[in-house]
């Protein structure tokens, strides 16, 4: 290793330095690991190729991967070394670690569950490729200005990628626009050639993914979007400089930010396009490769392969794989249909209906004419199917001149899965209930789980040595063990520990929050987390309400005795998403306004924590003692944070919504603070729900409401459009549920002062949150779906 990297830093000094900066020598060290990663990863491909395994391909718009070093050093078995050649150019391998850029990859829970997938499925050995778009700018950087979100580019590859490797060789043509020319063969076979508008070329960068022990690496391959044209030199030399790079900034515009803001048509354009790219390229990797190595026997590929679409961003891979099945390869559509539905399964993220994707039929034709004449044609073919049944509606594809994606999906699937055991029933019994009366054996749970090895044993390892010496290290290999936990509960000096090791994560924290924003916090206090994408469901809101209630208390009653506590909110507001835009507003106001108040010092502080992202959150998850999780009963599809949390020791004040109910059950309700109404008390509650009449006779809530109106946090007009919005559409009962969420507050205030109890709780979590890994999870989809057998292992 120390051979490798000492070439590796002299390629980065050049002849410019005789001593490395803190970045060039991170560089190098990732160079050093990527190049020993490598033969392992050549070891793993060539294995898949020879013997022929069959493989999971998992299809998805987010990776959010977060830093890959320390996960790969600690994989490799390089951890040591690496900080003792750290320490011999005197420098920290943890402070250098911070060196190294968040890659721009991803939003939140979406994003982060495939990164976890891929870590499992290296892991265990299981031949898979994740396969998603290279973003240049990610979603965004969050900077807070003014109180207010700005958005700014997320250049995470500036300073270089760290571990992409160019594949130039392997690029795909993706088609756009134009017109579909229909001819007839010699023996009356129609035949279809596409005449483009518009050409894109997919350049593919694979990642290694690490498996626990390094002898297993997996393929992350995310496709970048480039001009054929790219550079037009007549034109630079007509000295039409600007217009020389128009087409290659059109094309990379593809793959240049995640989720572009689509109010307009060009954005909901850009969109579809960024979703048609990535699956269409990955599918002619995948058809190219199966060519080549099965001689194009078609009848093998969904014994070779299963593509696994991660919500349902990649659906359009159903439509494109049978144009190539069709059109490149000749196949009839009877045996292109076979299969395909004997290679897809479709996971099912939400049941929020503006997240079940719909495109007009006419965008479709506009962008892809080959594919929309696939669609229509699914969709006759269903309706023949099903023409005999009741509210045929209900099956439709195609309804109102929309494109459904989620119908398309699961008519188009072997498998559709919720995940977590709620969500999978609400799909079951409202939100795809006609779809289920139809195939009900297509569907199924697999409940979401989190990396071990990351949220744990790479970000906490204080606690993870704490837990190796009460119950040893096989817990490593399998996280469930982690049960055996249980049995220390009442060992009251592990318990002590327990919570040195929180006080110092805490510490620690205030410490790096001090350094990214300047703001002083109490490590003494109660610290408690919500952090989450910005959302009116996942009701950040009604947590700064109720702070702000808690200030209006203190103002009242300014010698009454309160346990001190320190709220953290973080999250990302989509560009366009105005309201969510504005809860951020107000949660820097309110923050503000206690920051400013000598009465709050030392009790009461809200702090907005900006640009969270996975670096970030591998210093949260060990400090937090309060995890919220308080979205509207029966709207959270799952949530992984609240995972990431439990398994850190964290206590989960929540409602009995997506995961939360089960890690209630793993844990212990009396554990943890569930609250509120569970899924058919909201659905109650709204049948004969009025805002105004609710504030009208509940004075609590109208009083902090009133506040804000009063200018207690600043201008009344500020706040007037959040107000307003909440006055009149109520449409998550953050008004009803605000004095059961206070409650909660309370009684977490109350047991916090037990220490030894809060403790034995802390430690009982952390030891039921083994059945929240990925692994787990992975080893469910592979029983029930995937059918994969491991490297090494004899095929079944």
């Amino acid at each position: 290793m120390k051979e490798i990297f000492l070439k590796k830093l002299e390629n980065q000094l050049g002849l410019t330095r005789s001593d490395p900066t803190s970045f060039m020598f991170v560089k190098a060290l990732a160079e050093t690991a990527s190049e020993l990663i490598r033969t392992e990863w050549n070891g793993t491909e060539k294995t898949i190729r020879e013997e022929k395994l069959r493989r999971v391909y998992y299809f998805s718009a987010e990776f959010l991967t977060g830093r890959s070093l320390r996960m790969n050093l600690m994989n490799m078995g390089l951890w040591e070394s690496a900080g003792e050649l750290a320490a011999s150019y005197g420098f920290d391998l943890l402070e250098l670690l911070e060196e190294e850029p968040d890659s721009g990859l991803g939003n939140g829970g979406l994003g982060r569950l495939a990164s976890c997938f891929l870590d499992s499925l290296a892991s265990l050995k299981l031949p898979a490729m994740g396969y998603g778009i290279r973003y240049r700018y990610g979603l965004f950087s969050q900077a807070i200005e003014e109180s207010r979100q700005r958005e700014k580019p997320d250049a995470w590859v500036d300073k270089g990628d760290f571990w992409g490797v160019e594949r130039p060789d392997d690029f795909r043509k993706i088609y756009i626009g134009g017109h579909v020319h229909m001819s007839q063969d010699q023996k009356g076979k129609l035949q279809f050639r596409i005449d483009p508008s518009e050409v894109i070329h997919a350049y593919p960068f694979d990642y290694p993914i690490t498996g626990a022990d390094g002898k297993n690496i997996g393929t992350m391959r995310l496709w970048e979007a480039r001009s054929p044209q790219g550079f037009n030199l007549d034109l630079f030399n007509r000295e039409e400089h600007i217009p020389a790079w128009s087409d290659d900034d059109q094309a990379r515009s593809l793959s240049a930010v995640l989720y572009p803001t689509d109010q307009g048509v060009k954005g909901k354009h850009l969109r579809l396009k960024q979703q048609y790219f990535f699956v269409s390229a990955s599918l002619q990797d995948m058809t190219e490769r199966f060519r080549r190595d099965f001689a194009g026997d078609w009848q093998k590929f969904p014994e070779q392969h299963v593509i696994q679409l991660n919500d349902t961003h990649p659906v359009l891979a159903i439509p494109e794989l049978m144009r190539l099945l069709m059109d490149r390869e000749g196949l009839p559509w009877e045996t292109a249909w076979d299969i395909c539905t004997r290679t897809f399964a479709y996971t099912n993220h939400t049941v929020l209906s503006e997240a079940l994707e719909t495109w007009p039929v006419t965008f479709i034709h506009d962008l892809f004419p080959r594919i929309a004449m696939i669609i229509e044609e699914i969709h006759k073919r269903l309706e023949n199917d099903l023409s005999a049944r009741e509210n045929g509606n209900s099956y439709r594809i195609i309804r109102n001149g929309l494109i459904h994606m989620a119908p398309l999906a699961i008519y188009g699937s072997k498998s559709v899965n919720g995940v977590a055991a709620l969500h999978t029933e609400i799909l079951k019994d409202s939100v795809l209930k006609d779809w289920y009366a139809v195939y009900p054996d297509k569907f199924n749970n697999k409940t979401n789980g989190i990396t071990h090895r990351r949220w744990l044993i790479h970000s906490n390892p204080d606690l993870t040595a704490l837990i190796d010496r009460g119950i040893g290290k096989e817990w490593h290999g399998n996280p469930e063990m982690l049960s055996k936990l249980a049995d220390l509960s009442g060992d009251s000096a592990f318990l002590e520990e327990l919570k040195n090791i929180k006080d110092r994560n805490k510490e620690k924290f205030s410490r790096y929050l001090k350094k990214e924003t300047s703001i002083e916090t109490d490590p003494s206090s109660l610290f408690d987390f919500q952090v989450k994408r910005i959302h009116e469901y996942k009701r950040q809101l009604l947590n700064i309400l109720n702070i702000a209630g808690r200030y209006l208390d203190m103002k009242d009653f300014p010698g009454r005795e309160i346990q001190p506590r320190t709220f953290f909110i973080g999250g990302k507001a989509a560009p366009g998403y105005f309201i969510a835009k504005e809860i951020i507003f107000m949660a820097n106001r309110v923050g503000e306004t206690l920051r400013k108040d000598p009465l709050c010092k030392g009790k009461l502080q809200l702090v907005f924590l900006p640009n969270y992202r996975v670096s970030m959150a591998e210093k949260i998850f060990p400090a937090a003692e309060i995890s919220q999780q308080i979205s509207t009963a029966g709207k959270e599809a799952s949530g992984t944070g609240n995972m990431k949390f439990m398994m850190n020791g964290a206590l989960t004040m929540g409602t009995l919504d997506g995961a939360n109910i089960e890690i209630f059950e793993k844990a212990g309700k009396e554990n943890n603070y569930p609250f509120g109404l569970d899924t058919p008390g909201v659905i109650e509650a709204r049948s004969n729900y009025s805002p105004g009449e609710f504030l009208s006779r509940n004075a609590g809530a109208a009083r902090i409401l009133e506040a804000f109106e009063k200018g207690v946090f600043g201008p009344p007009e500020d706040f007037a459009p959040l107000l307003g919005h909440i006055r009149h559409n109520d449409e998550y009962l953050v008004l009803p549920e605000l004095e059961a969420h206070r409650a909660a507050l309370e009684a977490t205030d109350r047991g916090y002062a037990d220490t030894m109890s809060w403790q034995k709780k802390s430690l009982l979590n952390i030891a039921g949150s083994g059945y929240f890994s990925s692994d787990r999870t992975i080893g469910d989809y592979n029983r029930d779906i995937w059918h994969l057998s491991p490297l090494g292992s004899s095929p079944k």
